[in-house]
């Protein structure tokens, strides 16, 4: 999907409206509503702007009640590097790295490498990790992005993965519950899977690296114990390109969400993992509405 640019006039007079904020809590409300409105259309101009207007990179949007006490819309679910990363806007995405996004922040349970392995965005997958992604890391279904590109059937994904060294013993119990209807896509992905497996070797987790090896020669993290070396050299640059601010927290703990959309999103996602996406048309049926 290609990523709109806009002239400086069209992005401000689209995403910020100065003159309709009256405080200062406002106008960041309205940079930061600008900001992830600009990462779902694609516009780097608009990230731009949004930044420069005092967004918050990381903003987490939650439920916004009106006076009445009923939610009447709500546009985003994620922050702006999970909107962008699930609509495939590759140049959004590396501009919301540079300027510092998170890599590790969850929406609902997942990361946003879980999302850009499951659309199959491998340009996106490759950006994340170089950022300093965990390959290996995994939502509240101990799903890792490698499983979620296989259920996509999206090949590239999966060896792209592969090669930035993600583990394929973890997909023991995946593999055994079956993928449900096997397609040509799904046999490409398992081929590879099974030809990572056969060579019993991992790949040193530095993606500038990813020399191939095994227990003896690859040492672990030793705070993580979710990313493999081949040398201190490499364990350095790593560090020193994201993984600094991921070890520690590619653990994903359901107790720390306490924000009533988020919550939400992860019962609905739970649920359609369990009985499809159809069950929602008669979900919504008993559901109540908000007031005209």
């Amino acid at each position: 999907m290609a990523d709109e640019v806009s002239t400086d006039e069209a992005v401000h007079e689209r995403y910020i409206a100065p003159d309709e904020v009256d405080t200062d809590e406002e106008a960041t409300d309205e940079a930061n509503e600008a900001l992830l409105n600009a990462a779902r259309d694609g516009s780097v101009d608009g990230i731009k702007a949004a930044l420069k207007a005092g967004a918050d990179i990381n903003f987490k949007p939650g439920f916004k009640r009106e006076e009445d006490g009923w939610v009447h819309h709500i546009a985003h679910i994620g922050p702006a590097l999970y909107t962008a990363a699930i609509r495939g806007h590759v140049a959004v995405v590396s501009l919301l790295l540079r300027e510092g996004a998170s890599v590790v922040q969850r929406t609902s349970s997942m990361a946003p490498l879980h999302i850009a392995a499951m659309k199959g965005f491998t340009e996106i997958v490759d950006l994340l990790v170089q950022h300093g992604a965990t390959v290996d890391v995994r939502d509240g279904w101990l799903y890792t992005p490698l499983m979620y590109a296989c259920d996509a059937k999206s090949a590239d994904t999966v060896r792209r993965l592969i090669e930035l060294g993600a583990r394929t013993d973890y997909l023991e119990d995946y593999l055994a519950k079956g993928t449900g209807k096997v397609t040509d896509g799904h046999k490409e992905c398992l081929k590879l899977i099974e030809e990572a497996k056969k060579t019993k070797l991992l790949r040193c987790c530095n993606p500038k690296c990813g020399k191939p090896g095994d227990g003896s020669t690859l040492e672990l993290c030793g705070k993580c114990k979710l990313t493999r070396y081949c040398s201190r050299d490499c364990q350095e640059q790593h560090w020193s390109v994201g993984h600094k601010k991921c070890c520690g927290h590619d653990v994903y703990n359901d107790e720390e969400e306490t924000d009533p959309l988020q919550q939400l999103v992860s019962l609905m996602t739970n649920h359609i993992r369990h009985f499809g996406s159809e069950s929602l048309e008669a979900l919504s049926a008993v559901l109540p509405s908000a007031p005209q």
